[in-house]
């Protein structure tokens, strides 16, 4: 990796990295940028779609896998893979924010993680009013190490 302007950290997933494919030859990801990974899009006549599901980590899995769900019941959701905690990407959070009447964060942390810092960004720029929002952690508790799965 090339980045001689701050810290940077090296992240493995101790599962498998899902929704990656490797390339060939390594590229370089922008610093702050997510991806939508499948887009619902906006109802008929421009209306905000459904459920957004911004998923931060290996619970990739778990959005795609509830995205597979929630269409079954005639309620496809858009998924996004946020790639960054910090920065975040706000383009995607606002997009997200703005095209769906639901935007769910799933992450691996806890309280004030990242899907704090997402809500927090929804209050500041006013789009908290407009989108209910709910973000899926773990619970605030020690957990003891185990598979990803039992944990």
């Amino acid at each position: 990796a090339e980045f001689d302007e701050g810290p940077i950290a090296l992240r493995y997933p101790r599962g498998g990295g899902l929704g990656l494919e490797l390339p060939a030859e390594g590229q370089v990801l922008e610093i702050g940028k997510g991806r939508i990974i499948r887009e619902m899009g906006r109802q008929a006549g421009g209306e905000k779609g459904g459920i957004a599901i911004l998923s931060l980590g290996p619970r990739l899995k778990e959005a795609l896998k509830a995205a597979d769900l929630l269409t079954a019941q005639g309620l496809p959701p858009t998924v996004a893979d946020a790639r960054f905690a910090k920065p975040i990407d706000t383009a995607l959070v606002e997009n997200l924010a703005r095209n769906h009447a639901v935007l769910i964060t799933l992450e691996e942390g806890s309280v004030g993680g990242f899907g704090a810092q997402v809500g927090q960004h929804l209050a500041n720029t006013g789009l908290l009013d407009h989108v209910r929002f709910r973000p899926m952690t773990l619970p605030d508790i020690f957990i003891d190490h185990n598979t990803q799965d039992a944990q």
